[in-house]
């Protein structure tokens, strides 16, 4: 996983700069935007059940 630390910080930090400087309150009302981070998080559960490799890991690694 060398090298994948620094590029996974790089990006959380530019994510975080956009989800901050984003007025959140024009896009969606907080209901729909609970619904969609809900549907985020078991989307990403499911989605873990079905890989098993590492991070950055391929099909011939």
């Amino acid at each position: 996983m060398k090298g994948y630390r620094t590029l996974a910080l790089n990006l959380a930090a530019a994510l975080l700069g956009v989800l901050i400087a984003t007025d959140w309150t024009t896009l969606a009302d907080p209901r729909t935007a609970g619904a969609i981070v809900t549907a985020l998080g078991v989307a990403n559960t499911v989605l873990r059940f079905f890989t098993d490799g590492p991070v950055g890991g391929g099909e011939g690694r």
